[in-house]
C-alpha cells in the first residue's frame, strides 16, 4: 500500500504543477484551467495503476479496484490541497465554501479518475483467464 500512496503523491503533484502553471491570472482558481491538465491526469493514474499491479503480479478484478482507489486518493489528497492552497494565496477573502469546492473538485475528479483507470485492467480478457 506504501507504494502505491507514493505513486499517487507523485501523480498528484505532477497534475497540482500543471494546474498552479495554468492558472495565471489573479483572483481566478480553476480545477482544470485547460484540457491538457485532465488529460495528465487520467494517464499518469493509468499508468500508475498498471505500473502498481504489474510490479504485485495480481491479477484479481477486487485487487485492481483497490489499486485505483487508493492511487486515485492518494492523488487527490495532494491535488485538492493544492488546489485549496491556491485559493487561499489567489484570493484576498477566500470562503470555506469556495475552498472545499476546489478541493472537493480536485480529490473526487482524481478518485473517480483512479477507478475508471482500474477498470480496463479487470475487464482485459487476460485477466479473466487468469482468475480461473
Amino acid at each position: 500500500m506504501g507504494q502505491q500512496i507514493g505513486l499517487g503523491s507523485v501523480v498528484g503533484i505532477v497534475v497540482a504543477l500543471m494546474c498552479w502553471r495554468g492558472n495565471q491570472s489573479a483572483n481566478v482558481v480553476s480545477t482544470f484551467p485547460d484540457a491538457l491538465t485532465l488529460v495528465v491526469l487520467v494517464v499518469l493514474l493509468s499508468v500508475a495503476v498498471r505500473f502498481d499491479l504489474s510490479r504485485r503480479q495480481a491479477q484479481r478484478r477486487s485487487a485492481s479496484l483497490r489499486a485505483g482507489l487508493t492511487v486515485g486518493a492518494a492523488a487527490g489528497l495532494v491535488f485538492g490541497g493544492a488546489v485549496a492552497v491556491l485559493g487561499v494565496i489567489r484570493f484576498s477573502n477566500p470562503t470555506i465554501g469556495l475552498l472545499a469546492f476546489g478541493f472537493l473538485t480536485a480529490f473526487g475528479s482524481a478518485l473517480a479518475c483512479g477507478v475508471v483507470a482500474a477498470v480496463p485492467r479487470s475487464a482485459s480478457p487476460h485477466t479473466r483467464v487468469a482468475e480461473r
